[in-house]
């Protein structure tokens, strides 16, 4: 059976940092590694345990920042006055552009690295950012949903995996079902809709996960102590 993998780097990277937060560590995720998490996962299914699963491609969704927002984000801080009224609003847009700067550095860093993974492709879309509605992502969730079905509607995969409990991905999970594709999901509970666990014929809620398999596809980049601790050593 051919499998797609496709990953909606909010949602999931949320999923992960909220698990983090919840067993207490900070944890980084392996992305050209999920694929064969995903695999080994899929083959311990009774459903798929005499089915030869071949993964076909992940795919990866997510917002891109460019020159085009820190330049949008520099213009609106050149706009207000800079005065003690204002003192307070520039420092938090100043705090906003610095932290774009960086991740846009990071962001290109990580894509440039990406692009030497097997069977992996990226899809950006840059992200928007207006004075009153801050830095936001659009565009993303429906490259994501019109990849889902198209691939479906060419028969490219047998079983779609999804990194993201979206709401918005809703009709086309509904969709892609009734022409006979699975859809297994991957999401922490907090980011998982109810709609979506009804609606796909698998949901694994990654806070369920033992040690083993998060250390497919994460490895541990802070232990943090816990509460417990700090008191004994207090």
């Amino acid at each position: 059976m051919k499998v797609m993998i496709f990953i909606d780097n909010s949602n999931f990277f949320k999923s992960v940092y909220s698990l983090g937060k919840d067993i207490n560590q900070d944890r980084v995720i392996d992305y050209h590694k999920l694929n064969k998490f995903v695999l080994n996962f899929l083959s311990k299914n009774p459903q798929y345990q005499d089915q030869k699963l071949l993964h076909v491609r992940t795919y990866y969704y997510d917002g891109e920042y460019t020159e085009s927002i820190i330049k949008k984000i520099k213009h609106h801080i050149t706009s207000i006055p800079n005065n003690d009224f204002n003192k307070d609003k520039l420092k938090k847009l100043n705090e906003i552009l610095d932290k774009s700067d960086k991740r846009m550095i990071a962001q290109k860093k990580e894509m440039d690295r990406m692009k030497n993974f097997y069977f992996f492709e990226t899809r950006l879309k840059p992200l928007q950012y207006f004075p009153n509605q801050g830095i936001f992502q659009k565009g993303v969730d429906v490259q994501l949903a019109v990849d889902l079905v198209s691939n479906a509607y060419l028969n490219n995969y047998d079983i779609a995996v999804l990194f993201s409990g979206d709401i918005d991905l809703l009709e086309s999970v509904k969709l892609i079902k009734s022409l006979g594709k699975h859809v297994i999901i991957f999401s922490h509970q907090s980011l998982m809709s109810q709609g979506m666990i009804m609606a796909c014929d698998f949901y694994k809620d990654i806070c369920r996960l033992d040690e083993t398999q998060l250390n497919e596809f994460t490895h541990i980049f802070q232990q943090k102590e816990n509460h417990n601790d700090l008191i004994k050593k207090e």
